[in-house]
Order: structure tokens, then sequence, then C-alpha cells
């Protein structure tokens, strides 16, 4: 345990309150939890100003020389130790802890915020341990017991759902599970990632239904979930539909930056996770690669990258050099990906398929955080609106974030702003990082709505920490 000592400064400062009438002569039990917190982070100015705050409320308080003692034996040291168990998976030895607590301490009760975090953990770990052993039955037994588990923020959960459902041989079921994602869930990354899992279940017209509600969900990004419905129908060997927020057929899928789901515990660039990228529109080939780009082609539409990197390897034209650099890229060879792009957008002999490789190639840039040389990709080539958006949002994400590492609280804000009103989303990660910007910029009540906004959509550790200490 950290012992906690004051300086005789603080200590003179505590006594100089005068007693106020009628008030208790010192804090109880519950009114020193804070102060136990703050000792606990080792977080010396906070809890100054929390003895300030009980002194003031306690004139009659002698605060001790040893602030430590107040530690000994606490609940809140306890509470310390149960969530470090639960986050070791040791929730055997947390529900011990909770009870030695209770007994050694009987007016102490675990919080509902402690209970629901040991629920929850444990409930995961149960799902993810019936998955991975291949018991559908009892996977999707814990899930429905554990309502927690689907919501927006654990979305693997409800897809790893959806897959149960499927090996059990309930495909309504599984269905039902992803409509019930894009009916609830708004970032346009997950809208899209259902949209591809539910073609192992759903009919044309059941994808169609999904596509208008994941569209009435997120307008925002109504184009592109059109052009990810128009292409998983072609899949399908159907029509592209005619809507008319529709994108025309073969429009690349873009480089995605799924949410986190997490919140942000420092002040690290978050690499956004990273998913298969489509392969280059499907136009005819002008050389003499048309087998070698057609082989390329249909790997790729299985997503499998090697076979379309060897069936590529010998490919000069600019259709096969931009496909192999599409497939390069999802097989994170971006220095490869970056070479053939530069290539493709030179030689290919439309202005489509100079646009179509310069994209790819600001993509790849961003990957490997190229952000001013992305950024002048951008401002040179005339993208589709679609193309446009997705680069233009990677780059507001990473100069927000290179701007707060620098300090730049202000600027960095900025970029988040705009970030959001380009998107119509914001990460998770995001947020709590803007958060920090108004803290540190002074903003303290926009940080405080910010870091509560979080927590109501999903309460944890670090959420409370910020909204801890935007209050204090």
């Amino acid at each position: 345990m950290k012992k906690f000592h004051f300086t005789l400064a603080l200590l003179a400062f505590s006594q100089t309150f005068a007693a106020l009438p009628g008030q208790a002569q010192s804090p109880t039990d519950s009114d020193l939890q804070a102060l136990r917190f703050y000792m606990n982070e080792a977080n010396d100015q906070a809890a100054r100003s929390e003895v300030r705050r009980l002194q003031l409320r306690y004139p009659d308080w002698v605060v001790p020389e040893d602030l430590g003692a107040l530690q000994q034996g606490s609940p809140d040291a306890a509470v310390a130790d149960i969530y470090r168990e639960i986050r070791s998976g040791n929730f055997a030895r947390a529900r011990a802890i909770i009870e030695e607590t209770g007994r050694a301490t009987p007016s102490w009760a675990p919080s509902p915020e402690l209970l629901a975090a040991l629920s929850i953990a444990e409930s995961q770990s149960n799902f993810d341990q019936a998955v991975s052993r291949g018991e559908p039955g009892a996977a999707i037994k814990i899930a429905r017991a554990n309502p927690d588990l689907l919501r927006c923020e654990r979305v693997n959960n409800a897809w790893l759902l959806a897959e149960q459902y499927q090996a059990a041989r309930e495909p309504a079921l599984a269905l039902t599970t992803l409509n019930a994602i894009v009916r609830s869930c708004t970032d346009p990354n997950i809208l899209v990632a259902t949209l591809e899992k539910s073609v192992a279940v759903a009919s044309l017209e059941q994808l169609a239904a999904m596509a208008d509600a994941a569209r009435a969900l997120a307008p925002g990004a109504a184009e592109r979930l059109t052009s990810v419905e128009t292409r998983l129908r072609a899949g399908l060997q159907a029509q592209p539909r005619q809507l008319a927020s529709a994108t025309p057929s073969g429009t690349p899928a873009r480089f995605e930056a799924p949410d986190s789901g997490g919140g942000l515990t420092s002040t690290k660039s978050q690499q956004p996770a990273q998913r298969p990228l489509a392969p280059a529109p499907n136009r005819k080939s002008s050389g003499g690669d048309t087998a070698a780009l057609t082989q390329a082609r249909a790997a790729a539409q299985r997503a499998d990258w090697s076979t379309c990197l060897a069936a590529s390897v010998k490919g000069t034209s600019p259709q096969i050099v931009s496909q192999r650099a599409w497939c390069a890229l999802n097989a994170k060879r971006p220095m490869q990906a970056l070479n053939d792009f530069k290539y493709a957008a030179s030689q290919s002999p439309t202005a489509e398929g100079r646009r179509d490789a310069r994209y790819g190639l600001a993509l790849v840039m961003l990957q490997l955080n190229m952000v001013d040389q992305a950024a002048t990709v951008a401002a040179t080539t005339h993208f589709s609106e679609q193309q446009r958006l997705e680069v233009e949002t990677q780059i507001l994400d990473k100069r927000g974030i290179s701007a707060y590492q620098r300090h730049d609280y202000r600027r960095a804000i900025a970029y988040f702003d705009e970030l959001e009103r380009l998107s119509g989303v914001v990460r998770r990660d995001i947020a709590l990082l803007r958060g920090y910007a108004y803290l540190n910029s002074g903003q303290r009540a926009r940080a405080r709505a910010e870091f509560q906004a979080i927590h109501d959509k999903l309460a944890t550790p670090e959420s409370r920490r910020a909204l801890s200490r935007a209050l204090h």
C-alpha cells in the first residue's frame, strides 16, 4: 500500500477554516471514498482538493498527518484489487475479495458498477470459451442470458452469435440477429460489415431490407452502404437496385477504420483496425494479361490475397498492376502496394483507372502514416465523393491525434470536430481524446459533457476516470 504524506503547509491550510454550527464533526466512511480513490490513483493534486472540500464541509475534522492511515483496510483499496482480478479473468478471486471486504466492513456493499463489470467480464469469458470449443448451443444460451454482451460496443459478439445460429442450423435466427444490428448500431463500419455477413443467410429481398434499414440509421453513409449492397448483389448475380443514392457498380470499397470499442487510456496514437479492401474494378485489360487478371480477380473476390499476388506477379499492364496493388495492401505488404499504385496511376489509359489507382495510393500512404503526402494526392485528384470522404476522414483522424500528441489541444479539437461533421459519427477513442483536449485546454464543462455522453453509452473504468478528472 502506498503511503500518502501531505506537507505541513497543506496541514496548516486545512486547519484555518472556522467551524460552522449544526454540522457533523467528521466525515463518514462514505465521505472518504473519493479521497481514498485519489490516493489509490496517486493523484496528489486531486487528493488535496478533496481534503479542502471535506474540511469545508466538516470544519472540526482534524486531518491526519499521515493520510495513508485512512487507506488501511479501507474498502476502496479492496475495490482496486477486485477490478484487477476481473481484468485478469480471476472471477472467483474477485468474488472472494467482495465477500471478505463485506465481512470486514459490514457497512460496505459492492457498487452496481462493480457487480456489472464482474458479470459482463465473466459472461464474455464463458461466451468466448463456448465459441472456441465449438459449442454453439452453449454460446447461444450464454448470449441470450446476457443481453449486455450484444450491445453495439461489443458487436463482435453479435456477429459470433449469428455464426453460432448458423452452426446450429437456425439461419432465421442468425438473420434476426444481424437485422437487430442494422436497426440499432449507427457506426457505418459496423453496418457495412453486417451487410457483408448477411449474404450467408439473407435472400435478395432480405438483403435489400437490411440495406434500407442501415441507410435510414446512418444517412451520412448512404452512398457507401449502397455501394456495398451493389457489390454484394453482383456476387449473387443480381442487378443493382435503382436507388436515387446508388453509386456506380464496381467502385472500390474503402480501407476502413472500425470503432475500437474501448476507451483511450493514454495519448498514444490509436491505429485503426484494418479490413480487406475490395479488388480493383472489373474492367477489361488492354494488355496480354487477360487470363492472369481474371484469375487474380477471382482470388480477390474470395479474399485469397496470396493467390491473387501469385497470379498477378508477372503482369505489366496497368489493370493487373492495379489489382496486384489492392491485393498487396490487403496482404499487409504496403510498400509493394505503394509502388504498384504509383505505376498504375501513371500508366493507366483511362482517367477512371488513374483516379482509382491514386485513391489506393492515398490509402496506403495513410497506412504508412505519410499523412502530408496523402493530403497532396487528395488535393490533386478528382476523387469520387465517397473516395474523398474516406481519404479526408482518415487524414483528419490522424492529424487530430498528432495535434493532441504535440499538446496543440485547440487544433486537435478543430480536427475532431471537422471529422465528426464530415463523417456524421465519432469513434469512442476519438471522443475520449477530444474530451481530454477540452480538459487540457481549460474547457472543463465541455470535457465533462463529452465524458458524460461516453459514460452513458458504455460505462467503463476509463470513462469513470475521465469523468472524475473533469469533475475535480
